[in-house]
């Protein structure tokens, strides 16, 4: 192992983990909870086979490379709608429920892949189980997942899609210690949390939208970012606490 490499490792297993300027933000936090609940041997081990990404590029190449027009298949991997009435479903191919549980599937048997194989397969993994905790990635298909609501922010124009990718996020200057405070969960509870499956995880996100959408006036005031902001924190703490479950069955 190269020093440049072994220092990069200590750095991660011994110091606080970075906070980051769902976007960019919210994704690299999703990462960072999920290795704060891994021990060191899996986190090493994690990171071998990312070649020692840093966790904010692990955890946002699949948006990083949506400028590489080679990679258009992946960009239909980071959502799914439904329509309102609509029952969710695991359904094939290119959505990001059918695509997160394969993924999670061949992670399990990550022996019979190459290490560039199952590099690419963890960072699949790191960026769509963020994208499902954001409950407009799994929205309804009439407003592109809110992407076509027109919402007022802060003086500003944006749609409720990216409200809640990024706005609401940076508005509010949301960090690692902001995520890690918002639930004390138990450690029976923290399994109950990881329990399911991408279906049931899918329809928990979903669950939400009601809430999001219910907004009197598009000129969205200080109570209705408030609330949402509790919302965001711990539907990031929540997809970290099932990233890390996910490692852990895979690979400790």
């Amino acid at each position: 192992m190269s020093i440049k490499k072994l220092s990069f490792l200590l750095l991660v297993i011994l110091l606080p983990l970075t906070n980051y300027a769902w976007g960019e933000k919210g994704h690299t936090l999703v990462a960072e909870v999920a290795f704060k609940k891994l021990d060191k041997k899996t986190r090493i081990k994690i990171l071998t086979y990312l070649d020692f990404k840093s966790l904010k590029d692990a955890a946002n190449w699949m948006d990083d490379i949506k400028k590489d027009k080679t990679l258009d298949s992946l960009k239909p991997w980071h959502y799914v709608n439904f329509e309102k009435e609509q029952p969710v479903s695991l359904h094939c191919c290119d959505n990001i429920i059918y695509r997160l549980d394969k993924t999670i599937a061949e992670l399990k048997n990550y022996q019979n892949y190459s290490k560039e194989e199952v590099k690419t397969k963890l960072l699949y993994l790191f960026h769509l189980i963020g994208d499902l905790h954001q409950p407009l990635h799994v929205g309804y298909g009439s407003d592109k997942g809110g992407n076509d609501f027109q919402v007022q922010f802060n003086g500003k124009g944006t749609n409720l899609h990216s409200l809640f990718d990024s706005k609401i996020i940076e508005y509010k200057n949301l960090k690692l210690k902001n995520v890690l405070k918002q639930n004390r969960y138990s450690r029976s509870e923290i399994k109950e949390i990881q329990s399911g499956d991408v279906v049931s995880w899918s329809m928990e996100s979903r669950s939400y939208l009601d809430a999001i959408y219910n907004v009197s006036d598009r000129n969205l005031d200080s109570v209705y970012i408030d609330k949402n902001y509790e919302l965001i924190k711990s539907q990031i703490q929540i997809a970290g606490l099932r990233l890390a479950g996910i490692l852990e069955t895979c690979f400790k």
